[in-house]
């Protein structure tokens, strides 16, 4: 019984440790490249993006079997780099590396390149993971200014509101007044034209008696 358990044990851990299965890619002799895992056609383009994912995967040539894959990916390198201020090895770097393929330590070169590319990775995650943060503060930054800023505004409106407010109130009370006074003015007016009118009519009435 105990070895049963510590075999299945490992065999768990074998499982775990375990890289997934690399997908395979088969180009036919009409240069199609087909997915077995999707079962569909696939472009350059497709390869390019489960190289983003960090999907492993092998191409392989439908009629001899052979694995293709490096000659796909330096076709991918090829297309990329003759295009105009897109490459990434400029003449001096193709011209050493060149030149490496016939020197006496050219076996070096690939684990110097992995190993170079890797810390350079890591650095531009790094770079990567701080510029997020940097973002981040900027944002938040932002943010706390734009709403100072909105608050400000909102206290200075709610102010002008009270202002206009206190000064609409003056000004009607000062036309109620001014109306007031008006009235009285008008009703005096017409009380002195009644008068005067009344005298009028007494002085006629006075000269017919005369008569």
């Amino acid at each position: 019984m105990p070895n049963s358990t510590k075999k299945t044990t490992l065999e768990n851990e074998n499982t775990a440790s375990a890289e997934p299965t690399p997908i395979l890619i088969k180009k036919y002799p009409n240069r199609r490249l087909y997915n077995t895992s999707t079962s569909t056609y696939i472009v350059l383009d497709d390869v390019i993006e489960l190289i983003n994912s960090d999907t492993p995967f092998i191409i392989q040539d439908k009629k001899t079997g052979d694995d293709i894959t490096r000659s796909i990916l330096n076709q991918i390198i090829f297309e990329k780099e003759v295009k105009p201020k897109n490459y990434h090895f400029s003449l001096e770097v193709q011209k050493q590396l060149i030149n490496m393929y016939s020197d006496t330590c050219s076996h070096m070169v690939p684990d110097y390149l992995t190993e170079s590319m890797r810390l350079f990775q890591t650095e531009k995650n790094k770079m990567t993971e701080a510029w997020g943060d940097a973002i981040n503060k900027n944002t938040q930054v932002a943010m706390e200014f734009g709403q100072n800023i909105a608050r400000q505004n909102i206290e200075f409106f709610n102010q002008s509101l009270q202002i206009f407010n206190h000064k609409t109130t003056e000004d009607t009370e000062t036309t109620e007044a001014t109306g007031s006074n008006t009235t009285v003015d008008l009703e005096k007016k017409l009380a002195n034209m009644q008068a005067e009118l009344e005298v009028l009519q007494g002085q006629l009435k006075s000269l017919k008696s005369t008569k």
